[in-house]
């Protein structure tokens, strides 16, 4: 966090947004939107410091390790090493997210945050829901959970997905039911 010097400011903290993109709907407008995110940061900043806005979506991380090392924003004046979206990608047909992973953003994405499967939901939600939901249920959770370990203010996630069809529908619906709805600390 980063502390304001005048008299009548207050403490500002970063707040953690972590992108959930599912199926091929979610991850096509993913791919849009991370496409679009860069643009506008790259505008704004054009210095290449890591800094709060960057933070919202980006993780700057040290690759030199085999478990990246997070750096932290700071006063907000360190140098990007190496960009990481906060998003977990989800589909259960591969195709979409291999596309994604072999294009220009493929660098963007945490590997250990893809979860993929080769025959896919078919766009039939009952399928999604009764066979993917409980199979991908804990590996659903540990995602989230691991994205959310590299949040100081975690404040939301922003779920992209559809409202009919296999995965962006099924699974979704299945996690959903199963999470808290309380606070967990």
């Amino acid at each position: 966090s980063t502390q304001s010097t005048g008299e009548n400011d207050a403490v500002r903290m970063p707040r953690e947004i972590i992108t959930v993109q599912v199926g091929q709907c979610g991850n096509q407008v993913g791919t849009r939107f991370w496409e679009s995110a860069l643009r506008e940061h790259a505008a704004v900043n054009k210095t290449g410091t890591f800094d709060e806005s960057m933070s919202a979506f980006f993780r700057n991380v040290d690759t030199r390790h085999d478990d990246p090392l997070e750096i932290p924003v700071g006063d907000g004046t360190s140098a990007i090493k190496c960009l990481k979206a906060r998003a977990v990608v989800v589909d259960m047909e591969c195709g979409v997210v291999n596309e994604m992973m072999s294009g220009p953003l493929g660098e963007l994405f945490d590997s250990r945050q893809l979860i993929t499967d080769v025959s896919g939901a078919g766009n039939n939600w009952a399928h999604g829901h009764e066979v993917y939901g409980p199979q991908y249920l804990d590996t659903l959770r540990e995602s989230f959970r691991r994205s959310s370990e590299f949040c100081d203010s975690l404040q939301s996630f922003f779920l992209l997905h559809s409202l009919g069809g296999g995965t962006g529908s099924g699974p979704v619906s299945y996690t959903h039911l199963t999470l808290p709805t309380k606070r967990i600390v």
